[in-house]
Formats: C-alpha cells, sequence, structure tokens
C-alpha cells in the first residue's frame, strides 16, 4: 500500500476510534466505559485501538480536547471585533447558540456532565486530567474575554471582569446539567440572558444596598 494511502487509511481508523468511544463514553460516562466495549462497538482489534492509543485515559484526554477546542472556538473574538464589542450582546448570542447546540448534541452535553463527575469521583489520573480539562477551558477563555470586556463593562461592581465572567460560567455549567431534565433550551436562554444582563449590564447593582 503507497505510504500516503496507508497514512489516510490510519487517520480513517484512528477517527473511527474517537467516534465510537466519543458514544461509549457518553452512554456508560469514563467510569463505566471499557476499552473492550469500544473494540467491540468499532468492529476493531484492541491492537488497532493501542496503536493509536495507549489506554482508556489517553483516548478519554484526545476526545475532551476536541471538545475543549469547540467551546475555545465558540467565544473566540473575532480581531476585527476586539475592542469595540458589546459583552453583553456577545455573551448572550453566543451562550444562547451553546445552549442550542449542546440541546441539540446530548453526547457532547453528557460528556461534559460527565466530566465533573469525573473530577470528583474518579481515581487520581482522571481526576487530574477532568481538573486539567476544565481550567484549560477558562484559562483560555476567561482571559481573552476579559481583557475585550474590560474597558467595555457597564456599572459599579466589586468583583473584577475575570470574576463577573467566571461566575457565568459557572452558572452556564448548572444550565448544561439541567438541561433534558427540567429545564427547556428557551428557559436556559433565558435565565442565562438574565444572569448576563444582572452581572454585566447591571453591575451588580445588589451590591449598592
Amino acid at each position: 500500500m503507497p505510504r500516503v494511502e496507508e497514512r489516510e487509511q490510519k487517520e480513517v481508523t484512528r477517527r473511527k476510534i474517537l467516534d465510537v468511544a466519543r458514544r461509549i463514553f457518553a452512554l456508560h460516562g469514563f467510569e463505566g466505559a471499557s476499552v473492550d466495549a469500544i473494540v467491540r462497538a468499532s468492529g476493531l482489534s484492541k491492537g488497532a485501538l493501542y496503536w493509536h492509543f495507549p489506554g482508556k485515559l489517553e483516548l478519554y484526554r484526545e476526545i475532551m480536547q476536541e471538545q475543549m477546542k469547540i467551546i475555545m472556538e465558540h467565544f473566540q473574538i473575532p480581531e476585527a471585533m476586539k475592542g469595540n464589542i458589546d459583552p453583553v450582546s456577545f455573551l448572550i448570542e453566543k451562550g444562547a447558540a451553546l445552549v442550542d447546540i449542546l440541546s441539540y448534541d446530548a453526547e457532547r452535553r453528557v460528556l461534559w456532565v460527565d466530566l465533573v463527575v469525573v473530577a470528583q469521583r474518579g481515581d487520581s489520573r482522571s481526576r487530574a486530567l477532568a481538573g486539567e480539562i476544565i481550567d484549560s477551558v477558562q484559562d483560555s477563555v476567561l482571559p481573552e474575554l476579559g481583557d475585550a470586556f474590560s474597558e467595555n463593562l457597564p456599572g459599579k461592581c466589586s468583583m473584577n471582569p475575570r470574576d463577573r465572567l467566571l461566575c457565568l460560567t459557572h452558572f452556564f455549567y448548572g444550565l448544561v446539567v439541567n438541561l433534558g431534565l427540567r429545564l427547556k433550551p428557551e428557559e436556559a436562554k433565558s435565565y442565562w440572558e438574565t444572569m448576563v444582563r444582572m452581572l454585566l449590564e447591571k453591575g451588580c447593582e445588589h451590591e449598592a444596598s
């Protein structure tokens, strides 16, 4: 087999493993998923999986890093907009769009929910990985948004821009956890808009009292 075709076939195999593993992790969680289950569902050999990934943890890392990249790109501010952006409108729009994405893609939503479980309940290596992924999202998204919004945040608030944004990330995660249970997408978007306006537009008015 020509070298180019061989590389392409390996990439196809690797992609298939990731797609199948994503589904297995979403269905059973990190702790409940097994390499054997992924191998059976993919129709590949265990050797093929181990050729691409040393083990379950490394496979999980790759899947969650892909999800992390999607979140980072979703909230990335176009260069032309930096320094001239309405933070309230930007975050309301981006948050609502992400609610829709997570509502329609149940696998992706459950992966993020399970990540918190792994961080709380996994062994030392999986907890460290989950914490690393969560921190990476915050460390990548928050500084960019904080720098872009620091000159444009209205109202007076004892919380600095980064803390206000961090508060919003925790609130959004709570929405994600409840999506598909008792929380409908339109309700989640409405709550999100309310919280964004409270923290960014009204400037923590409750502190004035």
